[in-house]
């Protein structure tokens, strides 16, 4: 009996848009210091690269001190900021597919104030009665300017969400409410971002979206294939890297070279050639001829 194919492991994408947005700022120096040389093609969409690099990061970090041990010349950094630099692949991701239309500053501004002092309010009754962390709730309280607004309304829907099961049934703020709230948040980032000199500092200094997101999945691309190399090595006799993801700069299989594709249209014309007449080969049941060959895709 054949054995079932193996499930897929589910995505593992980040839950927090303030950690993703901390990550960038962290790891944009990097990305300036990037030229045109250092940036790769990745073959998988962002979401989906970034969710193979974080899957694989508790294997490559229980092997950290093998790799510092056998490996003393790898470059250990990308494994120690691998985890940043995925999380800020995914924040550049997303501001890039944010539409323009949802990137007007002044109707998100005007929605976000509205929402953030209300769960602050709410937020301020429940760590009253130590519910929520007093403290936290009192940094977002000093939040100040656009740039703050967007990242406490992110702030406020993460600190709803770690204690919801304490706390919904003692407050009136609703789930609707913590869900637009992370939404704001992150889509008065990306206008921010789209509008330099409008936000704080907070706003990425790399403003066109294309570009920052092709340095970021470099930057996470070349990290992780040092990461593979290193535990290839190490794990030659044991298969591998056969508990890693495959290389995000490597081609999808199962698709065939332009020239293989190319060869088998010419093969295709060629036989179709041969063929004697329409009007003399058999007709299938619409009319058409039984055997006629369907159009070849090229790339």
């Amino acid at each position: 009996m054949a054995r079932p194919p193996k499930a897929a492991p589910a995505p593992i994408l980040p839950t927090s848009p303030a950690a993703a947005l901390a990550a960038y700022g962290r790891v944009e120096p990097k990305l300036l210091e990037l030229g045109p040389d250092d940036l790769v093609t990745v073959y998988v969409e962002v979401p989906k690269a970034v969710s193979s690099v974080l899957g694989a990061l508790p294997h490559l970090r229980e092997m950290r001190d093998e790799i510092v041990r056998d490996l003393p010349n790898h470059p250990i950094e990308t494994l120690d900021e691998l985890e940043d630099y995925a999380l800020a692949a995914w924040y550049a991701d997303l501001l890039y597919s944010t539409p323009a239309s949802e990137l007007d500053t002044k109707k998100l501004t005007e929605d976000a104030a509205g929402l953030r002092e209300g769960l602050l309010v709410a937020a301020e009754a429940l760590a009253y009665r130590d519910l929520l962390d007093k403290q936290r709730v009192a940094d977002i309280r000093k939040g100040k300017g656009h740039a703050d607004l967007a990242s406490d309304l992110i702030a406020l829907a993460e600190l709803f969400r770690g204690s919801w099961d304490k706390v919904r049934a003692k407050t009136a703020v609703e789930d609707v409410e913590l869900e637009r709230a992370a939404d704001l948040g992150v889509r008065l980032l990306a206008a921010l971002a789209a509008k330099p000199g409008k936000g704080s500092s907070a706003a990425p200094k790399i403003t066109d979206a294309a570009d920052r997101r092709a340095r970021a999945i470099s930057l996470v691309a070349r990290a992780y294939e040092e990461c593979r190399r290193a535990v290839a090595y190490l794990r030659w006799h044991e298969g591998g890297d056969g508990d890693l993801a495959p290389s995000l700069l490597q081609k999808p299989r199962g698709r065939r070279p332009n020239a293989e594709k190319a060869a088998a249209a010419a093969a295709a014309a060629s036989e179709a050639a041969a063929k004697p007449p329409a009007d003399e080969a058999p007709a299938a049941a619409d009319g058409a001829p039984a055997n006629d060959a369907g159009p070849v895709a090229t790339a």
